[in-house]
């Protein structure tokens, strides 16, 4: 049984990241299926009127601490054992441990240009690195069908989830039970940053865990989203109980 902690309306799994990656191993082992929800500032707010999104996060296996404000969250509520782990890192990490391992992974998002250098890039990266398939993000709901076949024919045990946000916690939402991979992971813009496409903030930027400031520095409308929701959530923070 994996813990989980209280966190507001949502809750955050307690572990390091070789913690994580077991959970990923067990579930592949077993053809057990589980997933992962990498919580950030945004997420967080969002859920708490997007009801969809918030049953997908409490409904989930484990959730990752990707963004610093629910690092600081945690801290708050004297989590020690909750570590930040950026959905990339944890996506990198598991792609190194599939090398060993042998597990198929599945990609699904992104544009089919940045898909194609996605590809490129994991597969210089990580080789050898068993990648069974994969379907850009641009696709309607008569689609679905067909995606939900391709993916079950090629029996992945893992898979990727390179879509929007809430885009891809829906899908999981609606579609888990229909697909049989073992391990699912949304792993959000990491498509575009393996395309090189964007390109993440410097080391100590990431240390800091500042990214998401720095992005709204370039895009107004994420500017008014990081000022509204943080207000949100440092009221949460600071009258907690």
């Amino acid at each position: 049984m994996i813990p989980h902690l209280p966190l507001g309306h949502l809750k955050i799994t307690p572990g390091d990241l070789n913690f994580f990656l077991s959970v990923v191993e067990n579930s592949v082992q077993k053809k057990q299926k589980s997933y992962c929800i990498p919580l950030n500032l945004t997420k967080y707010v969002v859920s708490k009127s997007d009801q969809k999104l918030k049953r997908v996060i409490n409904s989930s296996d484990t959730v990752i601490a990707d963004g610093i404000p629910i690092l600081w969250l945690s801290r708050r509520l004297g989590y020690e054992r909750v570590y930040r782990i950026t959905g990339i890192e944890f996506a990198e990490a598991i792609l190194g441990q599939s090398k060993s391992q042998n597990w198929k992974i599945f990609l699904l998002g992104a544009s089919e240009q940045n898909l194609e250098r996605t590809l490129e890039y994991l597969t210089g990266q990580f080789r050898p690195l068993s990648i069974v398939g994969h379907h850009h993000g641009y696709f309607n709901a008569q689609d679905i069908d067909q995606i939900v076949s391709c993916i079950n024919s090629l029996e992945p045990d893992i898979i990727f989830l390179g879509l929007g946000m809430p885009q891809k916690e829906y899908f999981i939402d609606d579609y888990f039970h229909r697909i049989n991979a073992s391990f699912w992971l949304p792993v959000g813009g990491a498509f575009d940053i393996w395309a090189q496409t964007k390109k993440r903030s410097r080391p100590l930027i990431q240390k800091s865990g500042l990214e998401w400031l720095q992005r709204s520095f370039y895009n107004r409308k994420k500017a008014k989203n990081v000022l509204k929701y943080s207000l949100v959530f440092f009221k949460d923070y600071f009258f907690y109980s």
